[in-house]
């Protein structure tokens, strides 16, 4: 069994990443797919077999659904443009997930940034007068 860091999977991940970019400015020439879509990773198995893509959609809960639903359905299309240029025996089936971490990063900003709002300093001032009263 190939190991995980296998360069060969690495390469055809950036491949398959490049190729599925090139398809869907070809998807959203023809107006098929909904939102601004960006690739943000593709995870390969050992035996190249199996290709995740990972995306994120710009804006709200409508057009992510609706990208989501699009890729879906593309999925065929997307796995025959990648197949026609790379030299594999097989072509690797592609499975469309949405990445949660740019969101999930931006919650952790969120909330650093609340901490950061509330100085420590504040609330021992607050406590500290109430007892010398």
């Amino acid at each position: 069994m190939a190991r995980p860091s296998y360069p060969r999977a690495r390469r055809l991940a950036e491949t398959v990443r490049r190729l599925v970019t090139e398809w869907l400015e070809q998807e959203h020439a023809a107006d098929r797919l909904d939102g601004l879509l960006t690739i943000t990773n593709v995870r390969v198995t050992p035996d190249l077999h199996h290709a995740t893509v990972y995306y994120t959609v710009l804006g709200g809960g409508q057009e992510q659904t609706g990208t989501g639903a699009a890729l879906a359905e593309a999925t065929k299309r997307a796995r025959t443009y990648v197949a026609r240029h790379v030299r594999l025996r097989h072509a690797p089936t592609l499975e469309f997930v949405s990445d949660e971490v740019p969101g999930r990063g931006a919650r952790i900003d969120q909330l650093l940034a609340d901490i950061h709002r509330h100085e420590p300093g504040d609330d021992r001032s607050s406590s500290q007068e109430g007892t010398q009263r």
